[in-house]
Formats: structure tokens, C-alpha cells, sequence
């Protein structure tokens, strides 16, 4: 077939496309969000009612920290290991991404709770073992090393590299690629990884960090050291900024969450822009929505300032709806090719306006009805969790024509939920893009 004729096969077929702003709404997606604590103690069985006014169907993760600091002298028994299971078995029935930190504190008295001897603490993570298997698929991250107040892996005998190396082995051979490890503190992320430390490709780990003193003080109260780098080693401390660099760049790979804390004398002069610039350069993607309540009031009665659909957002809306990743179709373009037959190639540029990535494999794919009418798709040759906050990426590809709506779909590829645009489709699982006609 000639150019000229193509060309008039061509102009037959119109492509109209809609507006694809963005929007200021809330989206349900996994993996990201607020979250509430749930607190368990292993020895002590609950009920599923029980467990049921706790659930905020707004989340669509949770954090569940267990305490097993009642076996600290002896092996954990059938029914502690049954109580767990059924705990995490609740969760996962209702389709939640657990953050998991199973601990033996919950009261910040860790060296009294805590077994004399490391032997026992590896032991009750063997025994722990069969289960982190069976609910690694849903488990979206592991937090700690059974160790430290609160698990948070400081104030603990436990802390020596070694000690770390042995128990953060054994967690990755339970849990395998299905799920993330983290730590407390940088320093702890750098013992354990000397060789990434040398190459400094941060994209072969499975380890994030997770931080319960965010804002707390200058250090996220310890959190970060006070003397530069080029004064200590890779296992060590740094000054805040060469902390938050460095998180800036592993946190491309791996998760990092936490808790935001008050600071007396100085959250109220903090603005919310610098607010949102630390989070973003932390590449938050989960915050606990009970802590800290005075500072999560602040944001509340903070406004988000400027042009666009965010003009006016409270500041813990703006912060939430940007914790984890957050896409936006941002345009779409129709070219009309001869093939076999005459075929659309289609190219979707998709931003990513959040604070994090998305850390685990979506599909995306194009949907219409075709002239008989049977749902058609065509997947684009795009993956959503390579896009890095800020960055705009397109994919392509090809179907053939027909006649109706085309819609822009994607959804988590594990178990298959819909992930969300932000382009004022609340509620609704596709973005529609135009529609061919003729």
C-alpha cells in the first residue's frame, strides 16, 4: 500500500483525548500510607472479634509488633506460635500489608526482658522461622532484630555487628525476596553491608531502615550522629545531612518508614515545605498515624501553599497522599501504523509525584471493547516501580483499532490489586484516555 493511501486509511480513525490533570485525592493503594500500631504479647490469646474495632479500613497497611519478651528464659510453646499465626493469619485475610517487628519490649526495658544469653535469641527466631516463611508474601517489611527497647535496636546487648550479621541472615533466609528487612539506624544498614559500601550499589539490597524519631530533635534523637564522615567510619554515625544523603540514595532501593516525633521549641517553626523536603529526601513511605499526636495536629492546622490542586491541602493530607509512590498519567499520544493491518501505537507518560517508589512489580495495560463486545487489552511496556520520585517515564504499546473508550489500568503483580492514578478517578480502577473513533 502506498503512503497516499495509507495516509487516507489513516485520517479514518481520530484519537480524542481527555484532560489528565492531576488531583488532589486520596488514593487506596498497598504498600504505602498511613498506618496504625497493633500491639500483641505472644503468650496472651486474642479473639478475631477482638481484633476487629482495630482495623481502619482507610489503611492499606499496618504496623503489628509482637512481644515474646515472656519466653526470654525458655523456648516459645505451641500456643505463643499458634497466638502469632493467628494474629498475622487476621491481617492477611484482610488483604494488609504488614510491617512486622516481632520484639521482646514493649515497655523501653529491653536489657531486663531480653534473654542473658544470645543463644536463646536465635532460637526463638528459629523457632519464628516456619511462620516468617508461610507469610512472607505479606509481609511488606520486617523491622528490627528482635532486639533493643521497643525493637528499635538500641539499649541492648545484642547490638555487636556479629550479633547483627547472625540474626539479619537468618531473617533474609525466611523470607527470602518476598519481603524487606530493616534497620534502625544507617550506621547499623553500613556494618552490615561492607562490600555495597565499597561499590556503593545500593540496588542488590533487600535492607531498608525505619525511623520512630523523625523530627525528634537535630538527630532524630540519636538517630544520626554529630561529627562528619570524613571523621568516622562506615559503621559509625554521620552529621544529619550526610545521613539524610545517604538515605537519600540506598532509599531509591529499599523502603524506610517510621514515626514522627514533636520537638519542643521548634516544630512550629518549621515550615511545612521543609517539612515535606526531608520527607522526600528520606523517600518515606509509611507513617504512624497516632504518632506523634502533637505534631501531627500541627500539620493538620498547616496549609500547603502555592498553585494547583494542592493549594490550600492540609499538611497531613499533603504528606500522606505523597508517602510512598503516587502516579499521574501525564499525557498520552496515538500514531496509526500499517502492519499486518493498521495498528495504534500508543506511548503513556506517567509521573511519579510521591515521596518513594513503588518497591514491588505492577503490571499496566491498556483495556477497551472491541466492535463484537469482548474486552480487549494490550500491556505497556512500562514498569511503574523503575520510576524514582519526580521522574516522568513513557511506555508503549500496540493494538488495534476499534471503535469506544480506552482505558489505562494497573495493579500490583502478586496479587493482582489495583493500583490507583491521581487523576480525579477515585474509586475507580482505570484512568480513561480518549476515545478512538472514526
Amino acid at each position: 500500500m502506498s503512503k497516499g493511501i495509507f495516509g487516507l486509511f489513516e485520517k479514518r480513525w481520530k484519537f480524542q483525548k481527555v484532560s489528565l490533570a492531576e488531583s488532589a485525592e486520596e488514593l487506596h493503594n498497598p504498600a504505602r500510607g498511613w498506618y496504625q500500631l497493633h500491639s500483641f504479647q505472644a503468650e496472651e490469646t486474642i479473639s478475631r472479634e477482638d481484633l476487629q474495632w482495630r482495623i481502619n479500613e482507610a489503611d492499606s497497611l499496618v504496623l503489628v509488633m509482637i512481644d515474646i519478651g515472656a519466653y526470654k528464659d525458655c523456648n516459645m510453646d505451641e500456643q505463643g506460635l499458634s497466638n502469632i499465626r493467628m494474629i498475622l493469619d487476621f491481617f492477611t485475610d484482610r488483604q494488609l500489608d504488614i510491617i512486622l517487628r516481632i520484639t521482646y519490649d514493649h515497655l523501653g526495658r529491653a536489657q531486663e526482658r531480653e534473654p542473658f544469653f544470645f543463644m536463646q535469641v536465635t532460637e526463638h527466631l528459629a523457632q519464628l522461622g516456619p511462620l516468617l516463611e508461610q507469610y512472607a508474601e505479606h509481609i511488606f517489611v520486617y523491622q528490627g532484630a528482635l532486639v533493643g527497647n521497643w525493637g528499635e535496636m538500641h539499649t541492648s546487648r545484642f547490638l555487636a555487628t556479629d550479633k547483627l550479621e547472625r540474626l539479619s541472615s537468618m531473617l533474609t533466609g525466611f523470607l527470602g525476596e518476598k519481603s524487606f528487612l530493616a534497620v534502625r539506624r544507617p550506621m547499623y544498614w553500613r556494618a552490615l553491608h561492607p562490600m555495597v559500601c565499597r561499590s556503593r550499589d545500593y540496588s542488590v539490597t533487600r535492607m531498608g531502615l525505619f525511623d520512630d524519631a523523625i523530627f525528634g530533635s537535630a538527630t532524630h534523637l540519636g538517630t544520626f550522629g554529630v561529627k562528619p564522615e570524613a571523621e568516622m567510619g562506615w559503621d559509625d554515625p554521620w552529621l544529619t545531612e550526610e545521613e539524610i544523603s545517604f538515605e537519600e540514595k540506598l532509599c531509591q532501593y529499599v523502603p524506610q518508614g517510621g514515626e514522627v516525633v514533636y520537638e519542643e521549641g521548634v516544630a512550629e517553626n518549621r515550615s511545612l515545605q521543609d517539612t515535606v523536603e526531608r520527607l522526600r529526601r528520606m523517600h518515606v513511605s509509611y507513617l504512624n498515624s497516632g504518632h506523634d499526636e502533637r505534631l501531627l495536629k500541627l500539620w493538620k492546622n498547616t496549609s500547603w501553599k502555592g498553585v494547583g490542586p494542592w493549594m490550600g491541602v492540609s499538611g497531613y493530607d499533603y504528606i500522606g497522599r505523597h508517602l510512598g509512590y503516587r502516579f499521574v498519567v501525564k499525557s498520552v499520544s496515538v500514531t496509526f501504523e500499517k502492519m499486518e493491518e493498521v495498528a495504534c501505537r500508543w506511548e503513556i507518560s506517567i509521573e511519579n509525584t510521591g515521596f518513594a517508589r513503588c518497591y514491588q512489580e505492577m503490571v499496566v495495560w491498556l483495556e477497551w471493547t472491541d466492535k463484537d463486545g469482548r474486552v480487549c487489552t494490550s500491556e505497556v511496556d512500562l514498569k511503574l516501580s523503575h520510576i524514582l520520585p519526580g521522574e516522568t517515564k513513557a511506555g508503549t504499546c500496540v493494538t488495534i483499532p476499534a471503535e469506544g473508550n480506552v482505558y489505562l489500568y494497573a495493579k500490583r503483580k502478586k496479587d493482582e490489586r489495583s493500583i490507583y492514578f491521581a487523576n480525579g478517578t477515585a474509586g475507580k480502577k482505570g484512568v480513561l484516555l480518549g476515545r478512538l473513533s472514526q
